[in-house]
């Protein structure tokens, strides 16, 4: 009976090598498999998060005062409204309705023009109590609920960035009765828009890092730039602007982080529909970034 040969030293050193080779290979191919998949998990994450993060952004625009939405550059103080722009404007800004206090059925959004006395007029079912007359104005519906726009001029029509506000109201509420105070309308329309505050959408690259709204979040410095915020609690009827904003005398509101990881905010209005745009990308360790736009239409 032959007996069996033992590998030699050279036999065991070139299996050993083979298996090397395998092990290094499935590795590689392992680690591939891991990266695509946290990859194609963060781009899950990223695009659910976005299209939320979109949503919210129509929920508020929905209630917007359209003609007083407005492209606004926070480094010369320039602005436009949104339908007129001549160039793009970082900062997307409006006046909203107080839905709130309307839905609450608070006020009825309409007068009773044969009350008319000067610029004291009945509104039926305004709830006086209910409504802070100290943030609270008026604007005229107007056409198509846009706004009524007596001046035809964007940039004294609401106040916006310590402009004039020809068209938009301060208010006292007595019984059933609301008076325009300040300024003095030249026309009263059967109705009108309750505001309580105007909003701001902007890119942390595009406004004061440094402003104390800011800081407090406690963000990263270096994630800042590319994080998407939404501004609010502000009245640009009474010479404010948002808390972060590089101009004005008056700044306050509140803040919120709607996104981050947005490398690009961009806006337009077609035939009064407004077309956001977010570009979202995020850097993967070992990986290409995850990069993708999401946008939406708001009427």
């Amino acid at each position: 009976m032959a007996m069996r040969r033992a590998a030699t030293l050279i036999e065991m050193i070139f299996v050993i090598v083979i298996i090397s080779f395998l092990a290094t290979g499935s590795f590689k191919a392992m680690q591939a498999i891991l990266v695509r998949e946290y990859k194609a998990k963060q781009l899950t994450n990223l695009s659910l998060e976005s299209q939320i993060v979109v949503n919210q952004i129509s929920n508020y625009l929905t209630q917007r005062i359209v003609y007083s939405t407005i492209g606004y550059n926070p480094n010369d103080g320039s602005f436009e409204y949104i339908g007129d722009l001549t160039s793009s404007k970082p900062v997307l800004e409006w006046i909203g309705r107080a839905n709130d206090l309307y839905l609450e059925k608070r006020y009825s959004g309409f007068f009773d023009m044969a009350t008319k006395t000067g610029t004291k007029v009945a509104s039926y079912d305004i709830d006086g109590t209910a409504i802070d007359t100290s943030k609270t104005a008026l604007i005229f519906a107007g056409s198509f609920d846009r706004s009524q726009s007596d001046s035809a001029n964007i940039a004294s029509s609401f106040g916006w960035h310590e402009s004039n506000r020809e068209d938009t109201y301060d208010i006292t509420i007595s019984d059933q009765n609301i008076s325009l105070d300040n300024p003095v309308p030249q026309f009263l329309y059967e109705k009108y828009f309750l505001v309580e505050s105007a909003y701001a959408i902007a890119r942390g690259e595009d406004i004061d890092q440094n402003a104390t709204c800011i800081t407090d979040l406690g963000l990263k410095s270096k994630d800042v730039n590319s994080t998407l915020f939404l501004f609010s609690n502000y009245r640009p009827w009474k010479q404010e602007t948002f808390c972060a904003d590089k101009q004005g005398n008056s700044k306050v509101g509140n803040i919120s982080v709607l996104m981050q990881n947005i490398d690009g905010f961009n806006f337009s209005e077609v035939d009064y529909t407004i077309r956001i745009l977010l570009d979202v990308n995020k850097q993967i360790r070992g990986a290409h970034p995850v990069h993708f736009s999401k946008m939406k239409v708001v009427f």
